[in-house]
Protein backbone atom coordinates (compact mmCIF):
# COMPACT_ATOMS: atom_id res chain seq x y z
CA UNK A 1 0.00 0.00 0.00
CA UNK A 2 3.03 2.60 0.92
CA UNK A 3 4.54 1.60 -2.55
CA UNK A 4 1.25 1.88 -4.52
CA UNK A 5 0.90 5.59 -2.63
CA UNK A 6 4.31 6.72 -3.49
CA UNK A 7 4.03 5.42 -6.94
CA UNK A 8 0.92 7.59 -7.56
CA UNK A 9 2.44 10.82 -6.09
CA UNK A 10 5.40 10.35 -8.31
CA UNK A 11 3.43 9.84 -11.08
CA UNK A 12 1.33 12.92 -10.67
CA UNK A 13 4.55 15.08 -10.22
CA UNK A 14 5.67 13.91 -14.15
CA UNK A 15 8.60 11.20 -12.03
CA UNK A 16 8.11 7.91 -13.77
CA UNK A 17 8.32 5.17 -10.94
CA UNK A 18 9.30 1.93 -11.04
CA UNK A 19 8.53 -0.13 -8.04
CA UNK A 20 10.75 -3.01 -6.80
CA UNK A 21 10.67 -5.70 -4.01
CA UNK A 22 13.89 -6.00 -2.79
CA UNK A 23 17.77 -4.73 -3.30
CA UNK A 24 18.55 -7.67 -5.34
CA UNK A 25 15.30 -7.35 -7.17
CA UNK A 26 17.01 -3.66 -7.83
CA UNK A 27 20.59 -4.79 -8.20
CA UNK A 28 19.14 -7.45 -11.00
CA UNK A 29 17.33 -4.86 -13.44
CA UNK A 30 19.47 -2.11 -12.46
CA UNK A 31 18.01 1.10 -14.39
CA UNK A 32 20.76 3.10 -15.83
CA UNK A 33 19.55 6.53 -14.95
CA UNK A 34 16.81 8.07 -12.28
CA UNK A 35 17.10 8.26 -9.10
CA UNK A 36 16.39 5.20 -6.03
CA UNK A 37 13.84 5.94 -3.18
CA UNK A 38 14.10 3.74 -0.65
CA UNK A 39 12.38 2.68 2.64
CA UNK A 40 15.09 3.52 5.57
CA UNK A 41 14.18 0.27 7.65
CA UNK A 42 16.80 -1.76 9.56
CA UNK A 43 19.85 -2.26 7.31
CA UNK A 44 18.18 -1.77 4.28
CA UNK A 45 19.76 1.89 3.16
CA UNK A 46 23.65 0.40 4.20
CA UNK A 47 23.48 -2.62 2.50
CA UNK A 48 21.55 -0.89 -0.33
CA UNK A 49 24.35 1.75 -1.07
CA UNK A 50 27.08 -1.13 -0.04
CA UNK A 51 25.77 -3.09 -3.15
CA UNK A 52 25.58 -0.45 -5.10
CA UNK A 53 29.54 0.38 -5.20
CA UNK A 54 30.00 -2.70 -7.55
CA UNK A 55 26.65 -1.50 -9.73
CA UNK A 56 25.86 1.29 -11.84
CA UNK A 57 25.64 4.24 -9.53
CA UNK A 58 22.41 5.99 -8.95
CA UNK A 59 21.45 9.25 -6.49
CA UNK A 60 19.95 7.50 -3.21
CA UNK A 61 16.83 9.27 -1.41
CA UNK A 62 15.93 7.53 1.97
CA UNK A 63 12.66 8.41 3.55
CA UNK A 64 10.98 6.91 6.97
CA UNK A 65 8.04 7.84 9.45
CA UNK A 66 9.55 9.38 11.87
CA UNK A 67 13.45 10.53 10.69
CA UNK A 68 15.92 10.93 14.05
CA UNK A 69 18.74 13.27 13.51
CA UNK A 70 21.25 10.27 13.96
CA UNK A 71 19.76 8.22 11.58
CA UNK A 72 19.68 11.63 9.10
CA UNK A 73 23.61 12.10 9.62
CA UNK A 74 24.60 8.08 9.72
CA UNK A 75 22.84 7.41 6.38
CA UNK A 76 24.16 10.53 4.72
CA UNK A 77 27.61 9.61 6.04
CA UNK A 78 27.21 6.34 3.77
CA UNK A 79 26.25 8.04 0.45
CA UNK A 80 22.38 8.71 0.73
CA UNK A 81 22.32 12.07 -1.15
CA UNK A 82 19.12 13.29 0.76
CA UNK A 83 16.45 12.44 3.01
CA UNK A 84 12.63 12.85 3.31
CA UNK A 85 9.40 12.14 5.49
CA UNK A 86 6.82 9.83 4.78
CA UNK A 87 4.01 10.39 4.28
CA UNK A 88 5.53 12.36 0.83
CA UNK A 89 3.48 15.15 0.67
CA UNK A 90 4.00 16.29 -3.69
CA UNK A 91 4.78 20.01 -3.30
CA UNK A 92 7.37 18.99 -0.92
CA UNK A 93 8.61 15.87 -2.71
CA UNK A 94 8.94 18.67 -6.01
CA UNK A 95 10.73 21.16 -4.44
CA UNK A 96 13.25 18.97 -2.81
CA UNK A 97 13.48 17.19 -6.69
CA UNK A 98 13.82 19.84 -7.87
CA UNK A 99 16.86 21.37 -5.69
CA UNK A 100 18.67 17.84 -5.70
CA UNK A 101 18.54 17.41 -9.45
CA UNK A 102 21.19 19.46 -10.84
CA UNK A 103 23.37 18.60 -7.82
CA UNK A 104 22.80 14.94 -8.67
CA UNK A 105 23.63 15.14 -11.95
CA UNK A 106 26.89 17.16 -11.06
CA UNK A 107 27.48 14.32 -8.82
CA UNK A 108 26.61 11.39 -11.43
CA UNK A 109 29.13 12.87 -13.78
CA UNK A 110 31.81 12.64 -11.12
CA UNK A 111 31.36 9.29 -10.26
CA UNK A 112 30.92 8.53 -14.43
CA UNK A 113 34.37 9.86 -14.67
CA UNK A 114 35.75 8.29 -11.78
CA UNK A 115 34.95 4.77 -12.90
CA UNK A 116 36.78 6.06 -16.27
CA UNK A 117 39.57 6.93 -14.72
CA UNK A 118 39.99 3.87 -12.26
CA UNK A 119 39.50 1.58 -16.07
CA UNK A 120 42.34 3.82 -17.18
CA UNK A 121 44.74 3.59 -14.31
CA UNK A 122 44.22 -0.63 -14.34
CA UNK A 123 46.16 -0.86 -17.55
CA UNK A 124 49.22 0.79 -16.11
CA UNK A 125 51.87 -1.33 -14.57
CA UNK A 126 53.13 -1.45 -10.99
CA UNK A 127 55.85 0.52 -11.72
CA UNK A 128 53.98 3.19 -14.19
CA UNK A 129 51.60 3.76 -11.00
CA UNK A 130 54.59 4.24 -8.61
CA UNK A 131 55.39 6.73 -10.81
CA UNK A 132 52.01 8.45 -11.59
CA UNK A 133 51.87 8.47 -7.61
CA UNK A 134 55.53 10.22 -7.17
CA UNK A 135 54.73 12.69 -10.06
CA UNK A 136 52.16 14.12 -7.57
CA UNK A 137 54.81 14.49 -4.56
CA UNK A 138 58.46 15.06 -6.29
CA UNK A 139 57.30 16.32 -9.88
CA UNK A 140 60.51 16.09 -11.78
CA UNK A 141 62.42 13.12 -12.78
CA UNK A 142 64.92 13.70 -11.37
CA UNK A 143 63.50 14.56 -7.83
CA UNK A 144 61.06 10.91 -8.73
CA UNK A 145 64.61 9.30 -9.78
CA UNK A 146 66.34 10.28 -6.39
CA UNK A 147 63.18 9.43 -4.36
CA UNK A 148 62.84 5.49 -6.02
CA UNK A 149 66.78 5.40 -6.32
CA UNK A 150 66.44 4.89 -10.19
CA UNK A 151 67.74 6.81 -12.84
CA UNK A 152 65.98 9.99 -14.40
CA UNK A 153 65.93 8.27 -17.80
CA UNK A 154 63.96 5.18 -16.66
CA UNK A 155 61.62 7.49 -14.85
CA UNK A 156 61.08 9.43 -18.48
CA UNK A 157 60.48 6.18 -20.11
CA UNK A 158 57.70 4.96 -17.73
CA UNK A 159 56.30 8.11 -17.52
CA UNK A 160 55.86 8.45 -21.32
CA UNK A 161 54.84 5.06 -21.20
CA UNK A 162 52.08 6.03 -18.55
CA UNK A 163 50.81 9.28 -20.41
CA UNK A 164 50.27 7.30 -24.02
CA UNK A 165 48.50 4.66 -21.95
CA UNK A 166 45.94 7.31 -20.32
CA UNK A 167 45.99 9.42 -23.36
CA UNK A 168 47.63 12.66 -21.94
CA UNK A 169 49.96 15.40 -23.17
CA UNK A 170 50.46 16.87 -19.76
CA UNK A 171 51.36 15.71 -15.84
CA UNK A 172 48.25 17.83 -14.78
CA UNK A 173 46.34 16.02 -16.99
CA UNK A 174 47.68 13.11 -15.65
CA UNK A 175 47.63 13.71 -12.16
CA UNK A 176 43.81 14.75 -12.23
CA UNK A 177 43.26 10.90 -13.94
CA UNK A 178 44.96 9.77 -11.39
CA UNK A 179 43.09 12.06 -8.43
CA UNK A 180 39.42 11.13 -10.31
CA UNK A 181 40.39 7.33 -10.02
CA UNK A 182 41.37 7.62 -6.10
CA UNK A 183 44.77 6.92 -6.99
CA UNK A 184 45.82 8.74 -4.25
CA UNK A 185 43.36 8.30 -1.87
CA UNK A 186 42.19 11.47 -1.69
CA UNK A 187 38.48 12.31 -2.48
CA UNK A 188 38.14 14.86 -5.71
CA UNK A 189 37.00 18.31 -4.19
CA UNK A 190 36.32 17.64 -0.90
CA UNK A 191 35.92 21.28 0.06
CA UNK A 192 33.47 22.34 -2.77
CA UNK A 193 29.76 23.18 -1.62
CA UNK A 194 28.78 21.70 -4.66
CA UNK A 195 29.39 17.97 -3.91
CA UNK A 196 31.34 16.85 -0.44
CA UNK A 197 32.75 13.85 -1.40
CA UNK A 198 33.62 12.40 2.23
CA UNK A 199 29.97 12.32 3.05
CA UNK A 200 28.11 11.60 -0.01
CA UNK A 201 26.13 14.63 0.06
CA UNK A 202 24.87 16.96 -2.36
CA UNK A 203 25.41 20.38 -0.88
CA UNK A 204 26.15 21.08 3.03
CA UNK A 205 24.04 23.78 3.56
CA UNK A 206 21.16 21.02 2.52
CA UNK A 207 22.72 18.68 4.82
CA UNK A 208 22.29 20.71 8.26
CA UNK A 209 18.93 22.38 6.61
CA UNK A 210 17.10 18.42 6.89
CA UNK A 211 19.33 17.95 10.07
CA UNK A 212 17.34 21.12 11.55
CA UNK A 213 14.14 19.64 10.40
CA UNK A 214 14.28 16.67 11.89
CA UNK A 215 15.63 18.17 15.16
CA UNK A 216 12.48 20.47 14.78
Amino acid sequence: MRRAQICRLLTGEDIHPEPFDSIDELIRFMPSEGFILVHDEGEGVFELIQRLESEIWLPVIAYSDEPQTARIVSAMQSGVSSYVTYPLKAAEFRREYDKLKGALANRFAKRQRSTAARKMLEMLSNREREILSCMLDHGTSKAIARHLGISPRTVEAHRASLMARLEVRTAAQAIRIAVEGDAFGLPTEVSTRQDNATLGIACDDRYEELVQQASA
